[in-house]
């Protein structure tokens, strides 16, 4: 790879690849039901937050400590698509090759937390009865359903990567965006501010 930067993207994506790994499988195998846990979604975004930050700022170290937007951006969108692709593999290697039948479990913890989702919203009755008719419907397992999860992840946590490349980057993306403009003449202005 040319690029320095996009190896440090790389690795950090395959830390976070390990890190769904794991974090999968231990919840699989103790508690299912986590897998619908507010908690514990919001605690993956935390580790999200944290590799990415500690991805751009390598990746700066990488560059010599001066980052533009783009380089900034695109190693952590390198952690983001090996991350959640590693994500989606093995959720789908648990749910449908070790263990097919967790899937209703997981199914029905995400409905009845729907339901109370939906129950404090304040919709009307028959609103909500709409719902739930389209959260019956759905199999979230299947591949059209896995891909929309993928995408969903991986545009969620592009916008978290837009606004902390944002942050973290230092380097103008044009050096000099007016080279036939002579910043080093000495002007009446210049003279007298120096």
């Amino acid at each position: 790879m040319k690029n320095p930067v996009n190896k440090v993207g790389i690795t950090f994506g395959i830390i976070l690849a390990i890190y769904y790994t794991l974090f999968n499988s231990v919840i699989f195998f103790t508690d299912k039901a986590l897998f619908a846990n507010t908690f514990a979604g919001f605690f993956n975004m935390g580790v999200m937050v944290i590799l990415g930050i500690l991805t751009i700022y390598f990746a700066r170290k990488k560059a010599g400590g001066y980052v533009t937007f783009r380089e900034g951006f695109t190693p952590f969108f390198l952690m983001v698509i090996i991350g959640v692709t590693a994500n989606i593999i093995i959720y789908n290697i648990l749910f449908n090759i070790v263990d097919p039948s967790a899937k209703e479990e997981i199914s029905k913890s995400l409905y009845d937390m729907l339901i109370k989702t939906l129950d404090g919203s304040g919709l009307p009755q028959e609103q909500i009865n709409e719902q739930l008719e389209k959260a019956r419907n759905i199999n979230q397992f299947a591949p059209k359903s896995q891909l929309f999860l993928w995408a969903g992840s991986v545009l969620r946590n592009s916008i978290l990567g837009i606004l902390l490349a944002a942050i973290f980057k230092n380097k103008s993306e044009f050096v000099n965006p007016h080279p036939e403009i002579n910043h080093d003449v000495d002007t009446d202005f210049n003279k007298d501010h120096k």
